[in-house]
């Protein structure tokens, strides 16, 4: 993953972490002036702030998470993070060189990221409430004055705009480097501002009245509207996120030769409709130790029952009320999810974005060439899978022990309508897979394991799907390599159930044959977990999701301190090995700086870890995220800024 796209996950988790550092908070000043985001103006694609630092510290460090990383036992990783941290943000392409400690010890209220698409470049820009910290600034200020001149041969200009001076830094171009880098900054009443582009700084300083456009814009006012304005919360943001990986894409080089255009891709196919969505963060308040809502503002594209068009008509979630857990959902899964999803109609959609992204109307000859192909599995997959698909999806994970990199496990289920045609269906098309075969169990002779073969050039031949084979990776003509290397699937209980492991779909099984067999639902954190989400939120929901937090990092941990976890097996650490897949011009032994050696043992975490949930409700003109994680039942998380 390239250096400015790891920026944008990392950054804003890592602003997070730092400001865990060990300062004295200082008070806000009380005076009031336009805030931050009455600067911005409509070219704004994405703002993440910070409403008041100073507060945001205070109940950073009493909540959970923040009296962990400030603990004698995880001081030291944290620590170790931290430069980590501070130097992703500056490969971001943010010139300035400012760390997120930079930020903390200079902030007395408002601090506000803004990523701008203008006429003809974007930029990054900062704007800190810095009032009644003018020396702290000052100190910062000139050591980035040092640190960009000595290392970056930077030469600096100033210049008068509209009585205010703005100084302005040029890079020394690397080897190699095209663009010019540039930092430019102002401080005007007690607000510093600064952007990697000199007109971004000067729109903002024609704004500092606070008659910016952007708060005034349909697409702001409609999650604003929704959200409120969250005057008590920490956190902040907005985005327009086809806009915003616009300019994303462009901080990271841009499209390379023959690469899809995923963005104008799935503009054109009606995902368009997702205008915008933003939410709001609060740290420990009276119930929770952090609650968060989101919306994505998606109003209808069409007068149909699907309201989207194209593709976007997959972006179909019912509400339902909620309902008990399935017999066969083990009880120690560390996390749960149960959604409402029209499936069928979701696949159907997917033909438009299939064909326009291979460049070939080749979706219909794929499902047709399944049911005739004589070489193929001659399933009707239509008629026979998809059309008995019903709403309810189901998805778990757990964790075995000992730990491996085998430990964690998924499980899927979709509920069916007919289960006979489903489970003719999908034996025919096991018999006909060379690497299936049946997984042996007594109690139930029907579960197929798969296992993908060692390819040494991963040229896997997938028959009845050769139509597919140039949209797998248009970059290299190459197939991209399985998430999993090894699955299994069975029908049972009504439920298609797929599982990255064949001895997760026998442990569900055998747990709802036993006669006396405990209920998730009866499981304590599950019963907190869930009245919560049901007294904040109600029953009515299209999707949600418990997380049990001692269960799920477990795995995850053991493996980090060992330094094995971009060897495990599970989905996560698939998925991760391809985000973080370095750039051409990165070592691989470079990703993922992660100390893991730095870490206690798993039981001194365990005991702070507490249970989450989230709810997504679909709303007339979008969905609402609501989110919650639990306090300790016993006691509340220790203050550390007591204990210093």
């Amino acid at each position: 993953m390239n250096s400015t796209t790891r920026f944008c996950t990392g950054a804003l988790i890592g602003l997070c972490a730092v400001l865990s550092n060990a300062l004295t908070p200082a008070a806000s000043s009380a005076q009031a002036f336009p805030p931050n985001r009455t600067l911005l103006s409509n070219e704004t694609q994405a703002i993440f702030e910070f409403l008041d630092v100073p507060r945001f510290e205070a109940r950073w460090e009493n909540s959970v998470t923040g009296s962990l990383s400030e603990s004698q036992v995880f001081k030291p990783f944290f620590d170790s993070q931290r430069e980590s941290l501070r130097q992703r943000l500056s490969e971001s392409g943010l010139a300035f060189n400012f760390t997120l400690n930079d930020i903390r010890a200079i902030a007395a209220g408002e601090a506000t990221l803004a990523w701008l698409q203008l006429r003809n470049t974007n930029a990054v820009c900062i704007l800190i409430d810095t009032r009644g910290r003018d020396a702290q600034t000052a100190e910062v200020l000139q050591r980035i004055d040092a640190e960009l001149k000595e290392h970056r041969g930077a030469t600096m200009t100033k210049m008068d705009y509209r009585g205010h001076a703005v100084s302005t830094y040029i890079l020394k171009k690397k080897l190699g480097q095209i663009k010019v880098e540039q930092f430019s900054y102002v401080r005007i009443d007690g607000r510093l501002i600064a952007a990697d582009q000199l007109d971004a700084v000067k729109g903002l300083v024609d704004r500092i009245d606070g008659s910016g456009d952007l708060i005034k814009a349909n697409d702001f006012v409609a999650v604003e509207s929704k959200i409120g304005e969250g005057a008590d919360e920490d956190i902040r943001w907005f985005v327009r996120p086809l806009g915003f990986a616009r300019v994303l894409e462009a901080r990271s080089g841009g499209l390379k030769k023959q690469q899809l255009d995923t963005i104008q891709l799935l503009q054109e196919q009606g995902f368009d409709a997702i205008r915008s969505a933003g939410g709001h963060v609060r740290l420990d308040d009276e119930k929770f130790d952090v609650r968060h809502q989101t919306y994505v503002n998606a109003p209808p594209t069409t007068d149909l029952p699907s309201k989207y068009k194209l593709a976007g008509r997959m972006l179909q979630f019912p509400n339902v009320d909620e309902q008990d857990p399935p017999a066969w959902v083990l009880p120690t899964v560390a996390s749960y999810l149960d959604g409402n999803w029209k499936l069928e109609e979701a696949f159907w959609a997917a033909e438009t974005l299939v064909n326009q992204a291979v460049g070939d109307e080749i979706f219909r000859r794929v499902v047709d060439g399944i049911k005739k192909d004589k070489d193929g599995p001659q399933i009707d997959l239509a008629n026979d899978i998809i059309a008995n698909f019903r709403e309810r999806v189901i998805m778990l994970t757990d964790n075995v022990e000992p730990v491996s990199k085998d430990s964690e496990r998924m499980l899927i289920g979709v509920l069916l309508k007919n289960e006979a045609v489903v489970k003719a269906a999908i034996d025919k098309a096991m018999k006909s897979d060379p690497n299936a075969k049946e997984f042996p169990y007594a109690h139930h002779n029907w579960i197929w394991q798969v296992t993908q073969p060692d390819e040494a050039d991963d040229e896997i031949e997938l028959e009845g799907f050769e139509d597919f084979e140039e949209f797998i990776d248009e970059t290299d003509g190459k197939q991209t390599t399985p998430l999993l290397n090894q699955w299994a699937i069975t029908v049972y209980d009504g439920y298609l159930l797929f599982s990255s492991h064949a001895q997760m779909l026998v442990d569900s099984i055998e747990h709802q044959r036993q006669s006396e067999r405990q209920a998730l639902q009866d499981a304590p954190d599950f019963v907190r977990m869930r009245a919560a989400l049901l007294d904040q939120y109600g029953p009515d929901r299209a999707i949600w999701r418990v997380l049990r937090s001692d269960r799920a990092f477990q795995a995850k941990y053991e493996l980090l301190r060992r330094g094995e976890l971009k060897q495990s097996d599970s989905v996560l650490a698939a998925i991760v090995r391809r985000l973080f897949k370095d750039s051409e011009d990165t070592p691989e032994e470079e990703d993922l700086k992660v100390d893991g050696a730095k870490l206690p043992a798993y039981d001194v975490l365990k005991e702070h870890l507490q249970p989450s949930g989230v709810t997504l409700k679909t709303e007339p003109d979008g969905w609402f995220l609501r989110g919650l994680m639990l306090k300790p039942i016993d006691a509340p998380a220790p203050n550390v800024a007591a204990q210093r």
